[in-house]
């Protein structure tokens, strides 16, 4: 099996300290059609007294851009290690996991489903979600105190990471329950996710959001939303930001409103 390369490779990596990401895989690469990448993980304060406790995980895309702004492609990030300790020290959301997935010089090929004629990469997002389905969540269960059932296993990312998160919920729905889509892509070829998402198993919680500013697109948005209400979804919540633009300033502001609303204490 996979993951258990995966365990080999990483017998020599210390995991993460306690709330904060650290480097968990390095260059790691177990499908041909990808590329090589470095995964982060962030372990919730407590952790290492855990005792019988098992947590959600939350995949997210674009890992260069969630908490370091030295690593973030414009220098803004999610923010996503202060929400995170916010959030549980609060007990708003319980403690989680999060794993951080790098994006790669092939970002818009791997986050989308099919090709647009006018674009010279696109389609291989199956394949992507194939290596956090059976390469990655595989190990990250089998070394880490997690749920590994669908309905505590999320996966989130905005513009084409949300494209790639709204796929995910359709086509792998049980694997992943719970579904951030920021800002989502919807308009790529024709809005084709649209189709699959009407024709697919619906994820069990699902969180859209969008701007109204510069570069965002509300009106997809909320017709996503309206496709998956209208197939069968339930537990959606949609979100417009005012004035909000296309960028990591304003994913970081609405993050701890869709953390809430995908791990909201049961």
């Amino acid at each position: 099996m996979r993951w258990c390369y995966l365990l080999f490779f990483c017998l020599s990596q210390s995991f993460a300290a306690t709330g904060e990401f650290s480097l968990l895989l390095q260059g790691i690469q177990t499908r041909s059609s990808l590329h090589p990448r470095n995964v982060y993980l962030y372990l919730p304060h407590g952790y290492e007294s855990r005792g019988n406790l098992r947590y959600p995980v939350l995949y997210m895309h674009d890992g260069q851009n969630l908490y370091d702004p030295a690593r973030s492609t414009y220098g803004e990030t999610w923010k996503v290690t202060e929400t995170l300790n916010h959030l549980i020290a609060q007990k708003l959301i319980p403690p989680i996991i999060v794993v951080g997935i790098d994006n790669t010089s092939e970002r818009m090929a791997e986050y989308t489903h099919d090709r647009e004629a006018s674009r010279p990469q696109g389609g291989k997002a199956h394949s992507y979600l194939e290596f956090i389905t059976y390469d990655l969540k595989p190990y990250i269960d089998h070394v880490f105190a997690t749920r590994p059932e669908a309905s505590s296993t999320g996966i989130m990312g905005s513009s084409l990471g949300g494209l790639v998160s709204l796929y995910a919920g359709a086509m792998f729905s049980e694997t992943f329950g719970l579904i951030g889509a920021m800002s989502p892509s919807v308009w790529w070829n024709n809005k084709s996710i649209l189709s699959i998402i009407l024709h697919s198993p619906k994820p069990e919680r699902i969180y859209l959001d969008s701007g109204t500013g510069s570069g965002e697109r509300p009106a997809d948005a909320e017709l996503a939303a309206r496709v998956f209400t209208q197939s069968g979804g339930r537990n959606i919540m949609i979100e417009i930001q005012q004035g909000a633009t296309h960028n990591e300033k304003y994913w970081a502001l609405r993050l701890p409103k869709a953390l809430r609303f995908l791990f909201a204490r049961k």
